[in-house]
């Protein structure tokens, strides 16, 4: 066999494994973006019941984005940002791993997709993490739900109950209910910052 017949060999070999590849990333991708889609459908569908039951909610959508907006009363409001991530990678944070797959893989079928969340009570970084795996687990950790699983297709009377779940959490931050609440922090409060119209600097206590 002669070198470029040999070369030609190994590159379609090549090609289909990075064909392989790529599709299964593909599929990945796709399934978390239909996964966002249905979270996002729930906690549309629980914040309009939430409306119905005396509460001010409000949700945005911008394509890959959810804002939900939860008020108690006036000056007592939260919110929650949902973002679904572009891309896919191996995931690393063990309690979101999917069982069947080994931590110490980087084959594209243990990787997951990503959706985030953020909320203004929880600083900069992301409160909530939900990976999603080919097969169509998903996982998720964070403040607003501590630990909790499922798969894509479940029933909605399932994924909705998870979504009023999201919505409660917004609710007891909202109105300091269900273990939620401030403390005083330790920074030092100052005469001119009272004078000023300073608030003191308080502390988020969340909900175990």
């Amino acid at each position: 066999m002669g070198f470029e017949e040999s070369a030609l060999t190994r590159l379609r070999r090549y090609r289909e494994e990075a064909d392989r590849s790529l599709e299964v990333q593909r599929g990945i991708g796709e399934i978390t973006r239909r996964f966002s889609e249905r979270l996002f459908a729930g906690l549309e569908h629980s914040a309009a019941l939430g409306r119905k039951a005396g509460f001010a909610m409000e949700t945005e959508r911008a394509k890959s984005v959810l804002v939900l907006r939860v008020e108690a009363a006036p000056g007592a409001e939260t919110r929650l940002t949902l973002g679904l991530i572009g891309g896919v990678a191996a995931e690393t944070d063990e309690d979101l791993m999917h069982e069947d797959l080994s931590r110490y893989s980087l084959e594209p079928s243990g990787y997951s997709g990503r959706i985030l969340g953020w909320s203004e009570e929880a600083g900069e970084e992301p409160c909530q993490t939900f990976a999603v795996y080919w097969d169509g687990v998903w996982k998720t950790k964070g403040l607003f739900v501590t630990k909790a699983r499922g798969r894509v297709e479940d029933a909605d009377e399932i994924l909705n109950g998870f979504c009023l779940r999201i919505v409660g959490r917004l609710v007891d931050l909202a109105a300091m209910t269900g273990g939620a609440g401030r403390r005083w922090g330790t920074e030092p409060y100052t005469l001119p910052a009272l004078l000023s119209g300073g608030d003191h600097p308080t502390e988020m206590r969340w909900p175990g």
